[in-house]
């Protein structure tokens, strides 16, 4: 979980678009506009797993428009009010009462209804899968996989140091200009959390092997099955990696806490300001 001071903002900001490529975009006007591209985006994305045939690619289609109406019609209203809310605790200098505790929690709440009305609409359409398509999806989730693990073997630095920089970025959106003081911070927790990326490729790959093994086997109730696995694969893990895991989420909370209690005023007046903004988009497409 590699996220800084900001990182309770920054997963609400994920959960409200469902698209990590929107981190790229600062502008209101590329917040609304890629939104709106969330439907091509996401097939995109399943496409690169599984070659569909023309049916299948208009059963997808329908899937992701029920799903996109429901997200904005429902969720981006409660997105909306959200931000708002905590705009207010911000803006009445009340940043320090903010429990972070309980905006995650609120987050998760907000990530877990979308990824469970996302999962509902796509499962249906895995009895039809073929055997050949089942292949080419265990084919791409290896490979993957495996690109994803020797990215890490070749160049651990300079994948370090591009977390470092998203970090930073991400941090930016909300505050503004960060000071020395919260770039070392950043800095010296990228370099000092724990991380292993082969504890990671293991547990990816046992959560693939189950996944791909139900849909191959269809046994009774493995949609419910498949559906668990997709919202709970916590359910899988490792004792070392849940370790390394929860270690990881109590030290990007800490430094939450450390940058949160270092803002100057102008950071502040900056997230307030940013929080009223995202609030605002979110009121706008969900009424469009």
């Amino acid at each position: 979980m590699a996220a800084p001071a900001t990182k309770i903002l920054n997963r609400l900001w994920r959960t409200a678009t469902l698209l990590l490529v929107l981190f790229l975009l600062s502008s209101c006007s590329s917040i609304q506009f890629a939104y709106n591209q969330l439907d091509l985006w996401m097939r995109w994305q399943i496409d690169d797993y599984v070659d569909f045939n023309s049916v299948q690619k208009g059963q997808l289609q329908g899937a992701l428009d029920s799903f996109h109406r429901w997200h904005r019609q429902t969720q981006l209203p409660r997105y909306a009010e959200y931000l708002a809310q905590l705009a207010d605790q911000v803006d009445q200098g009340h940043l320090e009462q903010v429990e972070l505790a309980a905006v995650e929690g609120q987050v998760s709440a907000f990530w877990d209804a979308a990824s469970t009305q996302l999962y509902d609409v796509l499962l249906p359409l895995a009895p039809q899968l073929s055997d050949e398509q089942i292949d080419g999806l265990e084919e791409n989730l290896r490979e993957k996989r495996e690109e994803s693990l020797e990215k890490w073997q070749k160049s651990p630095d300079k994948i370090e140091r591009r977390r470092k920089k998203q970090i930073r970025k991400q941090s930016e959106r909300w505050l503004g200009s960060l000071s020395d003081e919260q770039e070392q911070l950043i800095a010296d927790w990228v370099a000092q959390v724990a991380y292993n990326p082969l504890l990671r490729d293991q547990q990816r790959k046992i959560w693939q092997a189950n996944f791909i093994d139900l849909l191959r086997r269809k046994p009774d109730g493995y949609l419910n099955k498949m559906r668990d696995l997709l919202l709970n694969p916590e359910q899988l893990w490792s004792e070392d990696y849940r370790q390394m895991q929860e270690q990881r989420h109590q030290q990007a909370r800490e430094l939450s806490r450390e940058i949160l209690a270092s803002t100057t005023e102008t950071q502040r007046r900056h997230l307030t300001r940013t929080l009223r903004e995202y609030a605002a988009d979110f009121r706008t497409l969900a009424s469009q």
